[in-house]
């Protein structure tokens, strides 16, 4: 940005006059409340007199003034209220271009992680309506979102049920803008912003309506401490979604992911919502996760939501990533803080150098197994085995753990139903999704006991087989337990 120019005025509201039209004699425009509360409001954070300006006169049928763009090069922030009239507005794009390209040739736009042009979104318009000049900024929205589709604007007047919710989207409005004039009154124009400490910079992923002021008070509860919050722009709605939620991750050393009742929006070309999306991006990243849920009892009517909440309580425990809570905001940024404050690095645990075997069985093989669990723990393995006391929830879990820490899997069927060794098959497939991403590199199935017509034909290609009808014989293990030493200490 150019030094030698003076950005003498401070903000000035663009908005389409139909926007400011009361709907009844006794209330307020919707713009001119904004404005009155800003000014008031401004003064006392800035600790000075702000200088703020909106037309007032001009008619959508008079020639676009010049009085109002020969002030742009002077002006630090364009604060423009964004509805369906004002995107078709002629005079309210002219004056967004005119800013824009003001700013560009005085250095930029944007100023450290900010833009110069606030987005407050009054009325609800298509994200690809948006023109170029604020598509990629992130914007207030003064609105929420109702299941039957309509939505309900904030207004500031006491009695509505959303004045408390404008005061609250009011407050983040009047601290960003703020933060931005003080930056720009000392003279910190960079239009690049500064490299951020990946120490203290987290992706609170973006989430729906139903939680973005839950959202937005963690983000400014966290800005406020001088952490990074990403993402920093709106993201994209099309093919290009998946790479810039990955950029951002890769900047970042936690994640923070809300998740609520709706399942909200699906980018172009992808078969899930952005909330899934970006869950699922993290997952294979190695930075900690804290997945929140205002109940741990959520139950959405949509039932793709249903499905991923179902999943994502499932998986969870076995991520060590990964912690899932529920419950209270305050408590949430509680442990927001205390994660961020443990080592980024943290120690890593002496490796042993005892492979270990899952052996996966049946209650009902358990003494049929005795002789394969002696030998294989002679060969030097270190067994691991099923759990088959507590709740349903502890013995799941004690299973994932296994398929997460082993060195290799071998499954016993003998007089367990068909359709148990079947779900095993399907944990192994799986079984990459709770170890980062990593396979059971050897795996095996051995049949036991009396010949059946499912024994006989059971065959595949992603397990090894090892079938034995009589007694059991050190050597049908012996290549399995062969395979295993050599690739000792290779999975976990």
């Amino acid at each position: 940005m150019n030094d030698t120019l003076s950005l003498e005025r401070d903000i000035f509201i663009s908005y389409a006059h139909i926007d400011n039209k009361p709907l009844t004699e006794e209330q307020k425009g919707w713009v001119s409340a904004f404005d009155s509360a800003l000014k008031n409001r401004l003064p006392v954070l800035l600790g000075r007199k702000a200088d703020i300006w909106r037309d007032q006169k001009l008619k959508g049928d008079e020639i676009f003034a010049d009085e109002i763009v020969d002030q742009f090069p002077k002006l630090k922030v364009m604060v423009s209220i964004v509805s369906p009239r004002y995107l078709e507005s002629d005079w309210c794009r002219k004056e967004l271009e005119e800013f824009y390209e003001t700013a560009n040739r005085s250095g930029g736009v944007r100023v450290g992680n900010k833009s110069r042009i606030f987005k407050i979104v009054k009325t609800p318009v298509p994200q690809d309506k948006y023109p170029k000049e604020i598509s990629n900024v992130l914007g207030y929205e003064f609105f929420e979102s109702c299941d039957d589709g309509h939505f309900r604007e904030f207004i500031l007047e006491k009695g509505s049920s959303t004045y408390y919710k404008f005061i609250e989207r009011f407050e983040d409005v009047a601290q960003d803008l703020c933060q931005l004039i003080k930056m720009l009154d000392s003279n910190i124009r960079s239009a690049e912003p500064p490299p951020s400490d990946p120490k203290k910079t987290i992706y609170l992923a973006k989430t729906t309506s139903d939680l973005e002021p839950a959202r937005d008070n963690i983000r400014r509860d966290l800005e406020k401490r001088g952490y990074t919050v990403f993402p920093d722009q709106e993201l994209p709605i099309d093919d290009r979604f998946r790479q810039a939620v990955e950029d951002y991750l890769q900047r970042c050393r936690l994640a923070v992911h809300l998740i609520g009742n709706k399942y909200g929006l699906v980018p172009e070309d992808e078969q899930h919502s952005m909330v899934e999306i970006q869950c699922q991006l993290s997952q294979s990243g190695s930075l900690s996760r804290l997945i929140w849920l205002p109940d741990s009892s959520l139950d959405s009517k949509d039932p793709r939501q249903q499905d991923f909440i179902d999943a994502l309580q499932h998986r969870s425990p076995a991520d060590s990533n990964t912690d899932l809570l529920d419950g209270n905001l305050e408590d949430l940024k509680t442990v927001i803080i205390d994660t961020l404050k443990k080592p980024a690095t943290p120690e890593t645990p002496p490796q042993t150098t005892i492979p270990r075997i899952y052996l996966m069985y049946d209650e009902s093989d358990r003494d049929a197994v005795t002789a394969i669990d002696d030998y294989l723990f002679d060969q030097g393995f270190e067994m691991l085995e099923p759990v088959f006391e507590g709740d349903e929830n502890d013995i799941r879990r004690a299973h994932q753990d296994n398929l997460k820490i082993c060195d290799a899997v071998l499954v016993y069927y003998n007089q367990a139903p068909e359709s148990w060794l079947k779900f095993k098959m399907n944990d192994l497939r799986k079984a990459p999704g709770y170890r980062d991403g990593k396979p059971i590199r050897i795996s095996a199935v051995y049949i036991g006991g009396e010949p059946t017509r499912f024994k006989e034909r059971f065959r595949s290609h992603e397990v090894k087989v090892i079938k034995q009808n009589g007694a059991f014989s050190e050597a049908d293990l012996t290549p399995f337990a062969a395979e295993c030493q050599i690739n000792q200490g290779g999975t976990a």
